[in-house]
């Protein structure tokens, strides 16, 4: 464990912490939209995303090694000069607030489908939102020992879901194997590398772990995530053909709906729900945390959390931009989801290319 500005935080919870964020939207619409963009081939989708995920990931990395001794916002402006790094940090702030804001919205219509259809969903997002910002407000060694505690429940109650719809499995809807053409599968899977775009809260971590233990951290969280996805896609191919798979709003809920056990236990989704929600919350709280914290170091503040309210104030209101359920799910499926990746894992191979062209940072920096 490395503490540094008064931040406790070990490893094994720093990996629970980015897999809950990168795996969380699983209980959206995810395997449901990935079948309709692969067909019977979906999980190949998955599995081409994380692999380039991984691939992505090693240029972040040599970008943090490269300057382990500074912010993100401090690289992108060093190496970049204030006015053009100060754009990079931006243009990162606001994909992560509109992020924020579509998702939190759309597990705000989550809570309001599955467990309270007769409550205004406002009502429910303005609580949701409330005990998320007191969890950003407490900080990232709160949120990381709740994602910890979380974590094997949560992915405990996913995994018996998906073993107790056994019975329902069916091997001739994952043919044709191919899906809807290689060349389709490959072009989209790295594409959908965005649905790692996450992994950006990767630049709060540097300076609480050395850049080899951030490593050690993010491969390990990319490679549980993606297996995660895999078994979940396969699974709800196995249990819905991919021409009625695109259409759930929530697939995993409808999974477990179909699982029976007798007369005497049915609807043992009503079980789950509490940890998909808890998921959801842990999910906006880091979301929360992580923004104010590099909105902080770009600005130059010395505490993030007189920026917590102003923050979920945005939050709510941009949540309410799009004027309906279909509207959210369109925009965070079609929109941002579609270019994402570009600017996640571009602009750090850009800043690093960049870095190794004008020679700042490594060993140069450290004379300097």
């Amino acid at each position: 464990m490395v503490i540094i500005n008064q931040v406790k935080i070990g490893q094994a919870e720093a990996i629970a912490l980015i897999v809950t964020v990168l795996a969380t939207k699983v209980f959206l619409t995810y395997p449901a939209f990935i079948v309709s963009l692969g067909g019977s081939a979906a999980w190949q989708i998955t599995l081409i995303s994380g692999l380039v995920t991984l691939v992505f990931f090693w240029f972040i990395l040599k970008y943090l090694e490269r300057f382990p001794d500074r912010t993100f916002p401090e690289t992108a402006e060093y190496i970049t000069g204030p006015y053009l790094g100060g754009l990079i940090v931006f243009s990162v702030l606001v994909l992560w607030l509109f992020e924020l804001a579509i998702t939190f919205r759309r597990f705000g219509e989550l809570i309001v489908i599955v467990a309270l259809p007769e409550t205004s969903i406002s009502i429910t997002m303005l609580i949701f939102l409330i005990c998320t910002g007191l969890a950003a407000y407490l900080g990232l060694s709160t949120i990381a020992r709740a994602c910890y505690l979380a974590f094997p429940f949560t992915l405990g109650a996913v995994l018996l879901i998906l073993v107790l719809s056994y019975p329902s499995w069916n091997t001739d809807w994952l043919f044709p194997i191919l899906g809807n053409g290689v060349l389709n599968t490959i072009k989209v899977g790295i594409m959908r590398s965005s649905d790692f775009i996450e992994l950006n809260f990767i630049y709060a971590l540097p300076l609480v772990f050395y850049a080899q233990q951030v490593g050690k951290i993010g491969y390990l969280s990319i490679i549980i995530t993606m297996i995660t996805f895999v078994m979940i896609v396969i699974t709800f191919q196995l249990t819905i053909p991919a021409v009625v798979g695109q259409e759930p709003y929530l697939p995993l809920y409808q999974m477990a709906q179909s699982v029976y056990l007798g007369r005497f236990i049915q609807r043992i989704e009503a079980i789950f729900v509490f940890f998909w929600v808890f998921s959801g919350y842990l999910w906006v709280s880091a979301g929360v945390y992580g923004f104010c914290h590099i909105l902080t170091q770009w600005l130059k503040l010395p505490d993030y959390r007189p920026l917590v309210l102003p923050t979920l104030i945005i939050i709510f209101a941009v949540a309410f931009i799009p004027q309906s359920k279909p509207d959210a799910l369109s925009i965070a499926n079609h929109s941002y989801r579609s270019f994402g990746y570009i600017q996640a894992f571009g602009l750090p191979v850009l800043l690093l290319l960049l870095a190794i062209l004008f020679g700042k940072g490594g060993r140069y920096n450290a004379e300097r």
